[in-house]
């Protein structure tokens, strides 16, 4: 696990962030999507933390893979100026994000 978290912090120490949205809206989602090896990597990990009820992780987990969306969608990787509905769009979701993460965080507990 350190190994890859070295990695991880290895390219992103390289790279800035307008290399690593380009990176990252470089991949093929529907690809990731067909792949057996992603259900085999998600479904354990999804099914043990729904045995120990761990929502809350379930939920920050989801809230994480759809912020990163979220910012494929709204933040382009060229140097063009953000637009204004995309800006809107962007804090909207962020808000949103955020607003269920605290829900499930301190109100539902």
């Amino acid at each position: 696990m350190k190994k890859i978290l070295g990695y991880i912090y290895d390219f992103l120490a390289a790279n800035d962030f307008s290399t690593v949205i380009a990176a990252f809206n470089k991949l093929d989602l529907s690809d990731i999507a067909k792949s057996v090896y992603t259900y085999m990597i998600i479904l354990p990990i999804l099914g043990f933390l729904l045995w120990t009820k761990r929502i809350k992780t379930i939920v920050a987990l989801v809230s994480l893979f759809l912020f990163l969306l979220l910012i494929r969608n709204t933040i382009s990787s060229t140097s063009e100026t953000l637009s204004l509905h995309d800006l809107v769009t962007f804090l909207g979701g962020a808000v949103a994000l955020i607003g269920v993460n605290l829900y499930f965080i301190f109100i539902r507990q």
